[in-house]
């Protein structure tokens, strides 16, 4: 592979795909809004402007008549309000949530405040020089065209077909009808494209986004090396834990009533309190480790009792502060009564 496009192999990980959405770099299609609202004007012309086209004609004629007034009245100044919040303002309402609805329906509830900063980076020529590489450039060509070609489509079916009968004098109502279909079905041609350009267009933005966001194996690493650790630092990391554990195992030693031991290679300190259901491991170990818990029980009075099959037993089966299971009950319990018999012993 030559290229550094080519050597993006792997897929982009969660982290890098938080980290472009925080940078604003997400797929999305100025299609989209151009779709919603060829969609929105549909909807208006079907539903909408049946009921307000008379109350707006009642407006607009109103407003004419008052306009030839020496002076603006404030009959004259309700006409122009009504008429603005009537026919402009529900447009420019319907403007701005269409152009919010198409970023949600991209890219969802996002902001991206690092887009807005003032950076050397936007100003760069090789940014803009982006939108001329061959993929993007060709893509745009062939979006641009296609729009051109299929919307003269959509637009000269329904006029041809208008036009080709015999022109004949007909009413004013009858033209309007006419005119009316013509431009509806104009407009369900325009919508229909305007929707399967966008789906195209943001499908096309997505492989784009993708492809760019994809990963070298060398970034890969040093991503896995940056989020987990060194493995070096991770291993120092864990050999510390390991060694704060024994700490804490052997402080417990002090506490235990007795360490069973096989006699040098194993020890296991068992504690067995008033409130306990049955005697507790509170340490164990082999080797330097058993060496260490008979040194701590030396140091404070515990007593160690060396009886291999039981020491091997609690050291295979009983994890570190777990209590010892009901088949080795009988054992336990025959060590625990020579450790209280010593005990009781050196008490006297």
């Amino acid at each position: 592979m030559t290229s550094r496009s080519q050597d993006r192999t792997e897929k982009a990980t969660p982290r890098r795909r938080r980290e472009a959405r925080r940078e604003g770099r997400v797929a999305r299609s100025p299609e989209v809004a151009i779709a919603l609202s060829m969609v929105a004007l549909l909807a208006v012309v079907r539903f909408v402007a049946p009921l307000a086209l008379p109350r707006l004609a009642v407006s607009s004629r109103r407003l004419f008549l008052l306009a030839g007034a020496a002076r603006f009245t404030d009959e004259f100044r309700a006409a122009v309000v009504e008429l603005l919040v009537m026919g402009v303002v529900p447009v420019l309402l319907l403007a701005v949530l269409l152009g919010i609805a198409g970023g949600v329906l991209q890219v969802g509830f996002h902001l991206a405040p690092k887009t807005l900063r003032p950076t050397v980076s936007n100003l760069s020529p090789a940014k803009g020089l982006q939108q001329f590489k061959p993929t993007v450039f060709g893509w745009n060509l062939l979006k641009t065209s296609a729009k051109l070609g299929l919307l003269a489509l959509v637009v000269w079916a329904p006029l041809q077909e208008a036009l080709s009968g015999p022109l004949v004098p007909v009413d004013l109502a009858t033209a309007a009808a006419t005119v009316g279909g013509v431009g509806w079905r104009i407009l369900v041609g325009a919508t229909l494209l305007a929707v399967v350009v966008a789906g195209a267009d943001f499908g096309f933005a997505w492989w784009r986004n993708e492809k760019e966001l994809r990963m070298t194996r060398q970034e890969l690493k040093e991503e896995h090396k940056n989020t987990e650790g060194d493995p070096l630092v991770r291993q120092q990391r864990r050999r510390r834990a390991a060694e704060l554990s024994r700490n804490r195992m052997i402080f417990a030693v002090a506490s235990a009533d007795v360490v069973v031991t096989n006699p040098t290679h194993l020890a296991v300190a068992l504690r067995y309190g008033p409130g306990d259901p049955a005697p507790k491991v509170v340490a164990k170990g082999a080797d330097a480790v058993a060496l260490r818990i008979r040194t701590e029980a030396y140091r404070h009075g515990v007593v160690v009792v060396e009886d291999k099959p039981v020491a091997r037993a609690l050291f295979r089966t009983v994890k570190l502060d777990h209590y010892v299971p009901a088949a080795l009950f009988e054992a336990v319990a025959a060590v625990l009564a020579v450790a209280y018999r010593r005990r009781g012993r050196r008490v006297a």
